[in-house]
């Protein structure tokens, strides 16, 4: 499968608010589930799912803020 790159973004859409909101959602629903598996009990599991939802939080943000960069550089 071949990649390419998307153009820049003529606009912020909602979609791109939605994204974002859930970003932070799940990178604060990672850190509950951390830090109650830490502070309950301690199973890989609920671990695994919690780095899981971090990392998804942070890559939506990530995501997020580099389409806002390309939209601001584009104006």
């Amino acid at each position: 499968m071949k990649f390419r790159k998307l153009p820049p973004p003529t606009k912020f859409t909602m979609t791109d608010k939605y994204k974002l909101v859930l970003g932070v959602l799940a990178l604060v629903l990672g850190v509950v589930i951390l830090w109650r598996t830490i502070t309950i009990a301690v199973t890989p599991p609920a671990l695994m799912i919690g780095i899981a939802f971090i990392g998804f939080g942070v890559y939506r943000l990530w995501l997020g803020y580099t389409r806002l960069k390309q939209l601001r550089t584009k104006r």
